[in-house]
């Protein structure tokens, strides 16, 4: 297993690290990170929404359980609670806008972790604006009890994780100079957030990746990367996404909510390599996307264009799929646009081409021809099942 350094916090992580949102039960989560920790893990993302029954059977209590008796300097943990206005769900630490909130959502993961400190407390899923607003403005915030809690050694360092688009994670940054850590939905497919992990790395602040795999849709093979790559050819898409990854320096550790023993054993075996991907290959894998997409821009899940569609397409969620299917030749992209047609919410034949998807695109792509491309995929992959 490889380390890194998170940012200038003086801690050091493995590259690859543990995320625990799909456990599938308190026994899975004790196999999972038992085995973890004999191949190196030491960096563990929690959530107290995850796997949540009740306040004391969640995947934070199932973590707990699983490292009693391991010393606790020889782990990195991570909690997190979310921050808006409206509805609080204290026990899940969703929908957090107050001092007092936050302190009992630290305290209550504290308690169900039973630790006496957490290394990184994360806003969770900070994502937009307002959600800025609710975790960190004003003399009641948040933010408020975050610095609290580190001052009395309970958080050590804080951070938040987004989707946001690049600019807004910078701003943050610059305007809370106590955010030393910062989790990011990050790819070869969605790039959007480069800048970003950029500016972070400029400045010393640790970055970990959430996404690697697409949420499992970067798997399987294609032939196409073993044009741009032929000394990978062979190796699973799945492998060359966590090469890209592991090979960016500014990366501190890379997510993978991992609840299968040979998943786990794939991705350490790739995150134990000294040199996943060279510069030289890396650069010529991103060069290679040019060719891939025939001249045409790609999607970068930027998310300008969420929200925009009259008829409630999620464009956003759609145009990637295209790109897996007809661009890099991903097989595991077909399951997902098979069932697009005759869906109500994802039917790439309700587009009007109205544009306003292409007004709001950076890359000016095509967004009718695809989804009418879609449209066709999908109708054809039905015709295709029945035979």
């Amino acid at each position: 297993m490889q380390y890194r350094q998170v940012g200038n916090t003086g801690i050091s992580v493995s590259v690859l690290g543990h995320g625990t949102m799909r456990y599938k039960s308190r026994e899975n989560a004790a196999e999972m990170i038992a085995h973890g920790l004999r191949l190196g893990l030491t960096y563990f993302d929690i959530g107290s929404a995850y796997s949540f029954k009740a306040f004391d059977d969640n995947a934070e209590t199932w973590v707990g359980e699983a490292l009693r008796g391991v010393p606790r300097e020889s782990v990195v943990l991570s909690a997190k609670a979310q921050p808006r206005h409206g509805e609080t769900k204290l026990d899940r630490g969703l929908g957090i806008d107050t001092r007092d909130d936050m302190w009992r959502c630290i305290e209550n993961s504290l308690k169900r972790v039973g630790v006496e400190y957490f290394d990184f407390y994360q806003f969770w899923d900070m994502s937009a604006d307002d959600h800025f607003d609710a975790a960190c403005v004003g003399d009641d915030s948040p933010l408020v009890a975050m610095r609290e809690a580190k001052e009395q050694g309970l958080v050590r360092h804080l951070g938040f994780t987004s989707h946001a688009q690049a600019d807004q994670i910078i701003r943050w940054l610059e305007a809370v100079p106590d955010f030393r850590f910062i989790t990011v939905y990050y790819n070869f497919m969605d790039t959007a957030p480069e800048a970003a992990i950029n500016f972070a790395y400029e400045h010393n602040i640790g970055v970990a990746i959430m996404g690697p795999l697409r949420g499992g849709l970067l798997v399987g093979e294609s032939e196409v990367f073993a044009q741009a790559l032929p000394e990978f050819a062979g190796l699973p898409v799945q492998e060359i996404a966590l090469r890209f990854l592991l090979s960016t320096p500014a990366i501190s550790t890379v997510l993978s909510g991992m609840n299968e023993i040979a998943h786990m054993d794939q991705n350490a075996a790739v995150a134990s390599l000294e040199n996943p991907m060279t510069p030289e290959q890396r650069q010529r894998f991103i060069e290679a996307f040019r060719e891939f997409s025939k001249g045409e821009p790609l999607c970068t899940g930027c998310r300008y264009c969420a929200g925009v569609c009259p008829q409630g397409l999620p464009v956003a969620h759609m145009m990637p799929l295209y790109q897996l299917a007809e661009v890099f030749k991903v097989a595991s992209a077909n399951a997902h646009i098979k069932s697009m047609a005759g869906h109500q919410r994802l039917d790439p034949a309700k587009c009007v081409a109205c544009g306003l998807c292409v007004d709001k695109c950076p890359q000016k792509l095509p967004i009718p021809e695809r989804m009418q491309r879609l449209a066709e995929l999908s109708a054809e992959l039905q015709e295709a099942a029945v035979e």
